[in-house]
C-alpha cells in the first residue's frame, strides 16, 4: 500500500505589493532619517549618537542647490533600484506559507546593499562638486560607504518587517 504524498505549493508567490512597499519604504526612510539627522545639526545635538544613527545614504537636500538635489535623487534612486532586486529576489524564491524570515532578512540585507551602493554611487558625483583633497579621499570613501551600510544595519529591517508581513498576509492560504 502506497502512501499519497501530498504535492508542495509550486503555485508562484505574490509579490507585487510587496515590492511597492520594499521600493517606497527604503527611499523614504532614508530622506526621514536625513531630515532628523538635519534637524539635530541644526539645532546644535550634532553628536556622535545622532550622528551614527541618522547618518544616511542619501543627505537631505537642503538648503536646495543643484548638486544637493543631484546628490539625493541619485542616491535615491539607486537605493530604491538595489532594494526592488534584491526584495524580488528573494520573494520570488521564497515559500508562499513559510516565507516570512526568508522576506524580512532578505529585505534587511537589500537595505544594507542599497544604502552601501547608493553611498557608493553619489561618491564620485560628491568628489567633483567639493574637490576634496586627493590624500582624503581613500578615508572619506571607507567613511561614507560604510555609513550607508550602517543606515541599512540600523534602519533597514523596518522595510523587512513590512515586507514579511505584507507577504504573509498577501500569500496566505484560504
Amino acid at each position: 500500500m502506497t502512501v499519497p504524498v501530498q504535492s508542495p505549493d509550486l503555485t508562484r508567490p505574490r509579490v507585487a505589493l510587496v515590492l511597492i512597499a520594499a521600493m517606497v519604504l527604503a527611499p523614504l526612510g532614508a530622506l526621514i532619517c536625513g531630515l532628523i539627522s538635519f534637524a539635530t545639526m541644526m539645532a546644535g545635538w550634532d553628536h556622535l549618537p545622532f550622528r551614527f544613527l541618522f547618518y544616511t545614504p542619501v543627505d537631505f537636500p537642503y538648503p536646495i542647490r543643484p548638486e544637493r538635489l543631484l546628490f539625493t535623487l541619485l542616491g535615491l534612486v539607486v537605493l530604491a533600484a538595489v532594494v526592488l532586486l534584491i526584495t524580488w529576489l528573494v520573494t520570488r524564491a521564497a515559500d508562499r506559507r513559510r516565507g516570512f524570515a526568508a522576506v524580512l532578512f532578505g529585505t534587511w540585507f537589500a537595505a544594507i546593499a542599497g544604502g552601501w551602493l547608493a553611498t557608493l554611487a553619489t561618491f564620485p558625483v560628491m568628489m567633483i562638486f567639493y574637490q576634496y583633497p586627493a590624500e582624503r579621499i581613500p578615508l572619506l570613501l571607507a567613511g561614507q560607504v560604510g555609513a550607508g551600510g550602517g543606515w541599512g544595519l540600523y534602519w533597514g529591517w523596518l522595510t523587512g518587517l513590512v515586507c514579511a508581513l505584507i507577504f504573509t498576509a498577501s500569500n496566505r492560504k484560504s
